[in-house]
């Protein structure tokens, strides 16, 4: 007889909220994680010195809240220990060491687009209008957002029979710098327009990227920006308190090795340590397709017609070159006071500049003049250093590998302090020596051993392209959190609608309670 209903490989936030949504329906569930800790990619860690609490991976918390079933969660979870603070007015800056002071993106957006138009009007219209428009399609892209993936045809058949549903789907599918090129005329905004864009690693010239501004630019606007008091991983920890409260149970230090399958049913998974624990209702992986799927079922067990779907999955080439810092006092920059008041800086240069250091990624290169992103969260959050203090994230993407053979692991620390350094001390007045405390240095080597779905230092679950969207993520006809055997279920940034902070293990939890007879079907288009 098997002791749970539901059992989950793999403990981070996307494995948790899943969890929670399962125990809230009076199931008996079991999350197993490899580390000594749980979160995944939302961990908080003190890695410098004493007291000072760094967000190790994910730290800035827009599309969680654009989810309905962590809505309905978030005041259980307050009970557990989660409180947001929001970024009621000033929310990213984008310093400028060319011309002017800069542009910031406010709560508001009237404020936004008045920053903006110091640069261009034309610009400044042209970012309301998209804000604008996001109205008409929120509920939409909310509902497919936190939901499997409709059929590709879905999107063509409901837009192409109007001239504006068809200029708009032509629209979706340009690369992030054909849109940018297209919809603006100032080279500081562009490069401030397309710096949003590869946020999830995507590259400039990468088609069917554009879709992805319509949502951008407006959610911040709509929803806002809010990051947990005492670390990102306090919504973490505040799940697992859910869990474990409702009766669930959370493993750490327990590393799952084998899927166990009988009968063509996947009945329980196997730990490293020998130790063997069976489910009722379903098995679910929140690891990545690799560790799931080339690795973690017997041989046989799986056809190779899927496996080579999974062989094909990528993951992509970037990673990132990071430094967490505790220094005495916050980043002030030399575009003023308001600059000083976004706790989250996106710095770029010009889009010859943003060209420049993709051409070097491609050559295999450290980017010699790269941007940066930014963050001071202890300028909002207090609570996260000793009285006074603060912390600072900063970081760029750069190649997975390097063209001369060298090691990130050797280069990084050097690479931080000659390269990223040098370029924010361009932008800051009081980033000296004597301002930092501590640093701790992340490059790849280090992100994949911190957390095996960050294969090869890849952060996202994935590369974000056409063949791996939507119905395609992680592999065609597999889209709908449901695995090659029965009682299977998939969850994880490697399923849509990919990486970040938003909680999608709710659509495998509600995929499960489908399967089970606890919810009813919503969508003509669940498949």
């Amino acid at each position: 007889m098997s002791d749970y209903d539901v059992i989950i490989a793999g403990g981070g936030h996307n494995a948790l909220i899943c969890a929670a949504l399962l125990v809230r329906n009076g199931l008996k569930v079991l999350v197993a994680e490899r580390n000594d800790w749980v979160g995944g990619g939302v961990v908080t860690r003190e890695v410098t010195l004493p007291g000072f609490k760094h967000d190790m991976f994910g730290s800035s918390h827009v599309w969680i809240h654009l989810n309905p079933d962590f809505s309905e969660l978030q005041p259980e979870l307050e009970k557990h220990g989660l409180q947001y603070i929001w970024s009621e007015d000033h929310i990213t800056g984008h310093p400028n060491k060319y011309e002017g002071q800069g542009i910031i993106v406010y709560r508001d957006v009237d404020k936004t687009c008045d920053t903006i138009a110091q640069y261009s009007r034309k610009d400044a219209r042209r970012y309301r209008e998209i804000y604008e428009e996001f109205g008409e399609i929120k509920d939409g892209v909310i509902k497919g957002m936190f939901s499997p993936p409709a059929p590709p045809s879905y999107l063509y058949q409901a837009m192409e029979n109007s001239p504006a549903g068809l200029k708009r789907l032509r629209d979706y599918q340009l690369s992030s710098r054909q849109f940018t090129l297209e919809n603006f005329e100032n080279d500081h905004v562009r490069a401030f327009i397309l710096g949003w864009a590869m946020a999830p690693q995507t590259l400039p010239d990468q088609l069917g990227t554009a879709a992805g501004f319509y949502v951008m630019i407006p959610s911040i606007h709509y929803y806002g920006q809010a990051i947990p008091e005492g670390g990102s991983g306090m919504l973490s920890v505040a799940l697992q308190r859910y869990v474990e409260a409702n009766g669930g149970v959370v493993l750490t230090g327990a590393t799952v090795r084998k899927f166990i399958v009988e009968n063509n049913e996947c009945i329980g998974f196997r730990l490293e340590d020998g130790t063997g624990i069976t489910a009722r209702q379903a098995v679910v992986s929140e690891l990545d397709p690799y560790q799931t799927y080339l690795h973690g079922f017997d041989e046989g067990v799986l056809t190779e017609d899927f496996l080579d779907l999974v062989r094909n999955f990528r993951f992509g080439d970037v990673t990132i070159a990071r430094v967490h810092y505790a220094l005495n006092e916050a980043p002030k920059f030399k575009n003023g006071t308001d600059m000083d008041k976004t706790a989250f800086q996106r710095i770029f240069g010009t889009l010859a500049d943003i060209d420049k250091q993709y051409n070097e990624m491609a050559m295999g290169l450290a980017p010699t003049d790269p941007f940066l992103w930014t963050a001071a969260w202890t300028t909002m959050d207090p609570t996260r250093a000793p009285a006074g203090k603060h912390t600072l994230i900063m970081d760029t993407f750069v190649p997975v590998d390097l063209a001369s053979g060298e090691d990130w692991e050797q280069t990084g620390s050097a690479y931080v302090r000659n390269t990223l350094l040098k370029q924010l001390r361009n932008y800051t007045t009081n980033m000296d020596d004597d301002n930092i405390l501590a640093e701790y240095v992340e490059t790849g080597p280090s992100l994949a051993r911190a957390n095996l779905c960050f294969y090869r230092g890849v952060t996202t679950g994935g590369e974000r392209t056409l063949a791996q969207m939507g119905a395609f993520r992680p592999f065609p006809n597999y889209a709908d959190y449901r695995g090659p055997i029965k009682k299977f279920y998939m969850t994880g940034p490697s399923c849509h609608p990919g990486g970040g902070i938003c909680g999608m293990g709710t659509i495998a939890a509600n995929e499960i309670l489908l399967d089970l007879g606890l919810r009813e079907e919503e969508d003509d288009f669940d498949f």
